[in-house]
């Protein structure tokens, strides 16, 4: 079985990256991906581009779960360093 990709996300266009790499490896396109979602293809246009300052996570959350994603984050600093 193979392993299912890793996004590292740490700015809105690797946000977009990501989700533009989700919809199309689910073979959706924009309109069907936004649809699914219940948001406007607008929107995600604007957030597969990186271009949504204030991305509403609640959006970001129900398009994530219509792509069967989840949103992890990871604590980056070494706490045994301190």
């Amino acid at each position: 079985m193979a392993s299912q990709p890793v996004y590292n996300v740490r700015s809105l266009t690797r946000m977009g990256t990501a989700l533009t790499g989700l919809r199309r490896t689910r073979g959706l396109t924009q309109a069907q991906a936004a649809q699914r979602a219940g948001v406007s293809r607008q929107w995600l246009v604007a957030a597969e581009g990186g271009k949504t300052e204030g991305l509403e996570l609640g959006r970001l959350m129900a398009l994530l779960d219509s792509l069967g994603a989840t949103l992890l984050i990871r604590d980056d600093l070494d706490t045994d360093d301190a």
